[in-house]
């Protein structure tokens, strides 16, 4: 097993802060999409389900996205269309560089579940999800993302280009694209679902108080024609999965379920 840390050529011309964790030899491929306002490691966890799946044969590539973890570009350039340019980047450098052998597995936490969601819709071929807490429900200008209300964040964009975000895990503010907040209302994450035919996990904090728990029932919903499906309740865990409250055990079920699964 090999840890490196490298600079991704995005599509878009862009370097992308990206982790490989590569073995000897062929493997499967592992791509981790983390969060909103989140990093590539995911405290930790992400680091840890890497290192368990290369003792499984897979290599993972884990990247920062858009003004987020040591990304130099600023956040008002993060966007789920540019967030899916970068995975299409780091899986090609992935096809490019490393031998595979035809499995794909995706994990996504929050906002990285919608992602990897839509991800799907171009690569079919995808035979495992794992999605943490993940951010796939439909918005409406009557609802709020992270306690802002998004009727007020459109309203901003159409005579700005560009929104004032509060970041509640900060505490700071600062722009948000009006090209994220539009593809939020219009763009399905859970449609891609329906046709997905592999494996899926969901693992949902039954305390989780940032992502409505109706998700995981919504996802697991979605996918009638999946080969399998799993959804996995974590009973005392709020969206940080024990990283926020001081429960390590949390994070420990989280990493030991997932690659449970994704090893099976």
């Amino acid at each position: 097993m090999k840890t490196e840390t490298v600079s991704i050529l995005s599509q878009r011309g862009t370097l992308i802060p990206a982790d490989i964790v590569s073995i000897e030899g062929k493997g499967g491929l592992l791509i981790l999409a983390h969060g909103f306002k989140a990093e590539r490691t995911e405290d930790g966890r992400f680091t840890a389900v890497a290192e368990r799946m290369a003792e499984e044969g897979f290599h993972s590539i884990r990247m920062d996205f858009p003004g987020c973890g040591d990304s130099k570009e600023a956040f008002s350039e993060y966007s789920l269309d540019h967030c899916l340019d970068d995975m299409e980047s780091c899986y090609r450098y992935m096809e490019e560089h490393y031998p595979l052998d035809g499995r794909l597995y995706l994990l996504g936490y929050s906002m990285g579940g919608r992602l990897i969601s839509l991800f799907l819709k171009k690569h079919p071929e995808t035979q495992k999800l794992v999605f943490w807490a993940a951010c796939n429900q439909p918005f409406t200008l009557d609802d709020r993302f992270l306690e802002q209300s998004f009727r007020t964040l459109k309203e901003q964009c159409d005579r700005e280009g560009s929104c004032d975000f509060y970041d509640i895990f900060t505490e700071e503010t600062g722009k948000m694209s009006s090209t994220f907040v539009n593809e939020m209302l219009e763009w399905d994450a859970l449609g891609p679902l329906e046709s997905f035919a592999g494996d899926a996990l969901i693992i949902q904090g039954k305390h989780d108080q940032t992502i409505e728990i109706e998700n995981a029932q919504w996802i697991y919903d979605r996918m009638k024609n999946a080969s399998c499906r799993k959804l996995h309740y974590i009973q005392e865990a709020d969206h940080g999965f024990g990283l926020w409250d001081g429960r390590p055990q949390d994070s420990e079920e989280l990493v030991r379920t997932t690659v449970s699964f994704l090893e099976g």
